[in-house]
Parts: structure tokens; sequence; C-alpha cells
């Protein structure tokens, strides 16, 4: 396998994981108990939150943007192909 397949293989397998961990911080959800004050008195309520989506969509956008590089890497290498043809010999 040659070097430049490799790293074409190892960018887009990075690019696989980072959309993978994106995507995971960006459904956790934290609750949080917070406070209302109502005429004096402080009355609880509770809220849910997402305190990872903005690094959890960096991490996704960054990720399909390696993909995109990984892809355009692989396509891009110039194939040389040798053909070799036997010269015909004449039968007698």
């Amino acid at each position: 396998m040659s070097e430049n397949r490799t790293v074409s293989i190892m960018l887009f397998v990075l690019g696989l994981f980072l959309i993978a961990v994106g995507i995971g911080l960006s459904t956790v959800t934290q609750t949080v108990t917070r406070y209302r004050n109502y005429y004096g008195f402080q009355i609880p309520y509770q809220e849910t939150i997402q305190p990872y989506a903005g690094v959890g969509m960096v991490m996704v956008i960054f990720g399909i943007i390696v993909l995109i590089g990984a892809f355009i890497k692989t396509r891009s290498k110039k194939t040389v192909t040798v053909k070799m043809e036997m010269p015909k010999t004449e039968q007698i």
C-alpha cells in the first residue's frame, strides 16, 4: 500500500471519528435547577440544557471537511499505467 493511500485512509477514519464524537457531544443533555423570584419567593424549576452542542457541531463540520479532503486526496493522485506488449513472432 502506498504512502498516499495510507494517509487518505487515516484522514477518512479521522473524519468519521470526528463526526461520531461531534454527534455524541451534541446530544448530551444536562438538567439544571434554577430559581425564579415571584413576589419575594424563590420558586425552583428544572431546565434541560445542552452544554456541548457548540463544540459538537464544530467537530462535525471539521470532520466533514477532513472527509472531503481525504476524498479529494484519493481522487487527485495521478496514476501511471504501463502497458507492455510482447513482440509477435512469425511462425514458420
